[in-house]
Parts: C-alpha cells; sequence; structure tokens
C-alpha cells in the first residue's frame, strides 16, 4: 500500500499554503502524513509546482508535482500521477488541510480491501469523503479516461467504479478540512469541533 498526501492546490481562500499552516505547533501537512506512516511506510507528497519544498527535503519525504499534461485538473491528476509512478496494489489518500485525522480511521477503511471492491470511500452524516479514501491500482486507466474527457469530479468518478462506501458514525473531528482563516480561527484556535458543515463536500 502506498500512502498519498493531496497538497497540489492553491489554497487561495485561505491565503497561503494550507499544507504548513499549524496546530498545535504541528504542520497541517504531518498529521496526515504521520497517520499514513501508521499504516504503510510509502508515503508520497503530491505538491503545487510554486510549494516551497525546503520543509519536504527536511523531512527526508518523498514528494512529486502532477504529470505535466494533467497538471490544474486537480486531486484525479494528483491520484493518477503518483499511480504512474509508484507501483501498489492500494493507494490511501489523505488531503493536506484534515489537521484532525487519525490513522484509527485509516484503519477502519482497511478492513474492507477484500471485498472485492475499488475504491473504498468514508460517509458521514450523508456526506461522501474522496479524498480521505483508498483506491485500487485497477482504478488508474479509468481515471486517466476522466483526466482524458475532463471529468474531473470525484462525485461523477466513484460511479463508475465499484465503490464501497463505509458509513462512519464516531469520528466526526477527522474529517474536518480548514479551507479559510476564519476556519482555522474557529476549529484551531478556539477549538470549536464537530461542525458537520465544515465537512468536505464531494465535487
Amino acid at each position: 500500500m502506498i500512502g498519498i498526501v493531496l497538497a497540489g492546490g492553491q489554497s487561495k481562500r485561505f491565503g497561503q499554503p494550507k499544507a504548513f499552516a499549524k496546530r498545535n505547533g504541528k504542520e497541517f501537512i504531518l498529521y496526515s502524513i504521520e497517520a499514513l506512516q501508521c499504516i504503510t511506510k510509502d508515503v508520497v507528497v503530491v505538491i503545487h509546482p510554486e510549494i516551497d519544498t525546503k520543509w519536504l527535503q527536511r523531512n527526508q519525504l518523498t514528494y512529486i508535482q502532477d504529470l505535466e499534461l494533467y497538471q490544474g485538473k486537480g486531486p484525479l491528476a494528483g491520484i493518477y500521477s503518483v499511480m504512474s509512478q509508484f507501483k501498489s496494489e492500494w493507494y490511501i489518500v489523505l488531503p493536506c488541510d484534515t489537521p484532525f485525522i487519525n490513522a484509527h480511521l485509516l484503519k477502519k477503511l482497511q478492513l474492507y480491501r477484500n471485498d472485492g471492491c475499488e475504491a473504498i470511500v468514508p460517509s458521514v452524516h450523508g456526506n461522501i469523503q474522496p479524498l480521505i479514501a483508498m483506491y485500487h491500482h485497477r482504478v488508474k486507466e479509468k481515471i486517466r479516461w476522466h483526466l482524458e474527457q475532463n471529468k474531473l469530479s470525484l462525485k461523477h468518478f466513484l460511479p463508475s467504479i465499484h465503490t464501497r462506501y463505509v458509513e462512519i458514525n464516531n469520528d466526526d473531528d477527522a474529517f474536518i478540512n480548514i479551507n479559510t482563516k476564519d476556519e482555522y480561527d474557529q476549529y484551531i484556535v478556539h477549538n470549536n469541533l464537530f461542525p458537520q458543515a465544515s465537512f468536505s463536500k464531494t465535487k
């Protein structure tokens, strides 16, 4: 299994790279990396071309950019780029802006990987979470087709593969993602957790 951390966004709404914002003195991206490292020793970070790589190098992390052909095409491009360069049966994906993520949740998803499915995706209060999910190597060419057709929505990609949805009922805060400075103040500075409205919505 290979872990993927998606850090290729431009963080326009946040105003600076979200990956390096901090919670309790630790970079957001490090929470994702450490959760994945409890599952696999192989973790790849997909970065935006303008991101400063000094921190990644200092922490001896493997990182790549999206393949040139698909740069700017969102999470599917990041997942495909890793699948194209690093071979594995399963890929477990996390974003860089979920500083409450934990390995327990990822271990729960792994329980379903022998069910013959091609993706294992959590659902929280009816919201599916495809950026905190597992993907089988069989979906690689299907992702490529969607990229070629400019069908970049994960919401429309998941029905095209055999997806297992896993309802998560007791780990709400793990799915909180930070997109704006207001959310940073609310959930990091003031520690107001369990806000259902803050969960990532599938696009």
